[in-house]
């Protein structure tokens, strides 16, 4: 996920080419590393097959495969493992996702495989799929005879490779969590959402990250835990607003404070004196 243009992760993608023409080399399956912004940052071999070629030669072809790329990093990101699907042109696939310090910072996608287990309806179905994007049936046919058909089986154990690929792919920095960016989005975002609800829970949600993983870049950054970090900005934007001159209400109310009572309290723990006193000038 991008957030003020910059992603999360970055990529060694010299050292990716390699370990995926080796993985090509022992498995036989095409496969592509997409970053968290769901798009494509290598694949081996660089050429897709003939028949997603025809169906990517026209624009609506391009926009459904962008969607179902997208659509399985989506799930990936949820499911936080290695599964198996179908894409939108009825080719077989495989996707996982690569995780560090608890978030999903790319995907790996094992791509354009056949069923071998009902082939024949397989065969035909992904021509039926192929001619929405104007690919004619003897066309289609043939460039699915290009694509070796894979068992069940095999399919099943490639996509636990892949997961295996995508671990080595972390432990051997191939990819990278880009702390410093990530932090000062984190710091945007807080800053531009004191008003709201920002809870660890939705902080992890925003940025794809585990509880411990976030407070872990909150330290490195901060110096401090997300919500101790949290509760400063919110302190700080109450002081703002009481210099401002707005009531005590307001204040608590643009700083995110539900509870006026509570608002009272933290305050004075944070800054020593009451919001009365700090507003009547007794800083």
């Amino acid at each position: 996920m991008r957030y003020n243009g910059t992603m999360i992760g970055s990529f060694d993608i010299q050292k990716l080419q390699e370990v995926l023409k080796d993985f090509y080399t022992a498995v036989g399956i095409r496969i592509s590393i997409f970053d968290d912004e769901f798009d494509a940052v290598t694949e081996y071999p660089i050429e897709a097959p003939r028949f997603c070629r025809n169906i990517r030669a026209t624009r609506a072809g391009r926009e459904a495969c962008r969607a179902c790329d997208r659509a399985a990093c989506l799930r990936a990101q949820t499911l936080r493992e290695a599964h198996i699907y179908t894409c939108h042109a009825g080719l077989t696939e495989a996707i996982t996702p690569i995780q560090l310090d608890g978030g999903v910072i790319g995907y790996a996608i094992l791509a354009h495989m056949m069923p071998a287990e009902e082939y024949e309806r397989a065969r035909e179905n992904a021509c039926r799929l192929a001619a929405r994007y104007g690919a004619a049936r003897e066309s289609s046919l043939a460039a699915l005879d290009e694509i070796a058909p894979r068992t069940a089986a095999q399919i099943h154990a490639a996509a636990r490779v892949l997961d295996a690929l995508a671990a080595y792919v972390q432990m051997r920095n191939f990819a990278r969590r880009g702390s410093g960016a990530l932090a000062r989005d984190i710091e945007k975002f807080v800053g531009e959402n004191l008003s709201g609800k920002l809870s660890a829970e939705v902080l992890c949600r925003r940025f794809h990250c585990s509880r411990s993983g976030l407070h872990q870049i909150a330290r490195r950054a901060f110096g401090t835990g997300i919500m101790e970090y949290v509760a400063t900005r919110r302190i700080e934007r109450a002081k703002q607003c009481l210099r401002a001159g707005m009531t005590i209400a307001e204040a608590a109310a643009a700083a995110g404070y539900e509870d006026y009572s509570y608002f009272c309290r933290a305050f004075r723990r944070a800054v020593g004196c009451s919001p009365g006193e700090y507003r009547a000038g007794k800083d």
